[in-house]
This record gives structure tokens, C-alpha cells and sequence, in this order.
């Protein structure tokens, strides 16, 4: 008897499905065709979802992994994660996730007045897709030096232009991240225009960046400021990211003091304790970089591609 019963509640759960998803049939005119209460048909509606009977997909190259990101959220105490499907392509999945990170720049309340910026590849295509008066007055400073040697000027196309387009003002820094000796660093910190942009981005309402893989494939390699065996020692002291060119282990600290005191940039423990702090970051390489950012606590949100998600959430 009990059987029967569960089977005819399956049954009714599926008819107030059908009706609801394919008749497109409001709950309430569910409710009184069948003699139902609102609520009870609510109830059958979820759990249809939630028992797997009914599946909701969204088949759109936009679409958003919903789930992916709810568990993101939960599992570092994010505020925010927005994750977009991987594409075929390497471009296209750049693409995508940089239009999803302008988007969120843009729609942000309340809108940031300053916002302190990494340069870098991910970013300048973040810039590329923000709308010219996508904010007004902004104030866009740059969180760490620039590269002698680079291929394309990301401190410009990342820092500047962002600002361009938000009708403000670039504060940047002219002067490379990481610095011959700690001694040079610390004079050009007490230097009045390095230090006023690093103090305006440390006080930013909002950071962001792009984590780098702590690998050959870091910005930081291509223009000579860290060498393969460097590199080496770097990643056998635990590093798994760089951040703000920071290299950095899985507890957010710095694996090389003697790297860290010669990199212009701003403190660790700024971007650690600041109240809103997006991390941008595209494929699979890029998976133990943010792995290393969420278990650090170095950003209060993410915007990611599913592979970069899914990889994360797998390890």
C-alpha cells in the first residue's frame, strides 16, 4: 500500500511538472485544476528539481555553471564566483571569460572610485571588453611595477586604458616589479609618486588581478625577471602562484623573502584583509594558481572558466 502511494505521488509530481514546464500553466491554475494548494504544488515542483525528475538546462554559450559556482562559494567563502563554459577553443574561452569580469566590473554596487589593478594578459582582454563610460571619475591604480621586456605594453592596455574608458585617471607605477636589490626597492617605495600609487591602490575599494602560474609560462619568465632555475627553487618552496607578482604557497605567504623584498608591489597582507578583491583567470593552466589564491584567502571573488572550476573543485 505504501508503495502504490509513492507511486502515485510520483505520478502526480510528474503531472504538475508537464503542466507547468510544457503547458506553461502557472502554479496557481496547477493548484486549481488539480485541488491542490499553491504551496503543495510548489512543493511537487521542487521536488522534481531536486530529485533529478526534472533537469533545467540553459543552452547558451553564456550560460553560467550555477553549480560550480554555489560550490566555489561554499567551499572557500567567497562572496562571489562566476563561472562561464570552457570553450573549444583558447581564445574563445579567454574571450568569454573576460566579457563575464568586464560585465562584473561594470555592474558592481556600490560602484567601486578607485580600483587598484594588476597588469597583465587577462586583464588588458578584461579592458578590451569594457564599454567606453562603463564607470565615471574612476581612479584606476596600478598595484605593481611593470617588465623591461614584454611583447605588448599590458601596463597601458590593462591600467591606462581602463581608465580611459571609465572617464577617469591612471595612476601608474614607472618603475620594473621585481628590483636588482632590496635596498633599490625600498628607495623607490620612498620615492613620492611610487609611493602615493601604492598607497592609493593599497586603499582601493576594490582590487583586482590575475593570478600567474608559478611555472616557465608566468609574464614574469617571458620578460626575464625570473629565470628557470629560479623558478625551480620557487616551486620547491611551495610556490603555487604569483600574485601582484608575489610567488606565493597555498597559505598565501611568500616562499622567497629575499624575492619579496626586492618586488614593487603592494603588501600581501593588504590584498589579504581588503573587502572586495576579483581574481580573474582562464584555463587549465591556470587551475593550481587559483587553487592557491582560494586556500590563501587572496580574493573575496573569482571569475573563471569550468575546466579552471571544476579542476579546482576536484583537487
Amino acid at each position: 500500500m505504501a508503495h502504490q502511494s509513492r507511486d502515485e505521488h510520483l505520478i502526480q509530481v510528474l503531472h504538475v511538472a508537464e503542466m507547468y514546464y510544457f503547458e506553461q500553466m502557472t502554479q496557481s491554475a496547477i493548484a486549481d485544476r488539480l485541488a491542490l494548494s499553491r504551496w503543495t504544488v510548489g512543493r511537487m515542483l521542487e521536488d522534481a528539481r531536486s530529485s533529478g525528475l526534472v533537469h533545467i538546462t540553459i543552452d547558451h554559450p553564456l550560460a553560467r555553471h550555477h553549480r560550480l559556482e554555489v560550490d566555489l562559494v561554499n567551499r572557500y567563502q567567497l562572496t562571489k564566483a562566476v563561472v562561464v563554459p570552457s570553450q573549444s577553443h583558447d581564445e574563445a574561452t579567454v574571450d568569454i571569460v573576460s566579457s563575464a569580469a568586464a560585465d562584473r566590473l561594470t555592474t558592481l554596487r556600490p560602484a567601486p572610485q578607485v580600483i587598484g589593478v594588476s597588469w597583465g594578459r587577462t586583464l588588458a582582454q578584461v579592458t578590451h571588453h569594457l564599454r567606453p563610460g562603463w564607470s565615471h571619475d574612476i581612479t584606476v591604480a596600478q598595484t605593481n611595477g611593470g617588465v623591461a621586456i614584454t611583447r605588448n605594453d599590458l601596463v597601458g592596455r590593462s591600467v591606462v586604458e581602463m581608465a580611459e574608458r571609465g572617464r577617469g585617471r591612471a595612476m601608474t607605477l614607472q618603475a620594473p616589479t621585481i628590483l636588482g636589490s632590496a635596498q633599490l626597492c625600498s628607495m623607490l617605495r620612498a620615492d613620492t609618486a611610487v609611493s602615493r600609487t601604492l598607497q592609493l591602490a593599497s586603499d582601493a575599494d576594490l582590487l583586482v588581478y590575475s593570478p600567474g602560474p608559478a611555472t616557465m609560462d608566468s609574464v614574469l619568465a617571458s620578460a626575464g625577471h625570473i629565470t628557470g632555475p629560479m623558478m625551480t627553487r620557487l616551486r620547491e618552496a611551495g610556490a603555487g602562484a604569483d600574485v601582484m607578482s608575489h610567488f606565493v604557497d597555498a597559505d598565501g605567504n611568500p616562499v622567497d623573502p629575499d624575492l619579496d623584498a626586492r618586488t614593487l608591489s603592494i603588501d600581501l597582507d593588504v590584498i589579504r584583509g581588503a573587502s572586495r578583491v576579483m581574481a580573474v583567470a582562464v584555463g587549465v593552466g591556470k587551475a593550481e594558481a587559483v587553487r592557491t589564491i582560494l586556500s590563501g584567502h587572496l580574493c573575496t571573488e573569482l571569475v573563471t572558466d569550468s575546466e579552471v572550476a571544476q579542476a579546482v573543485l576536484n583537487s
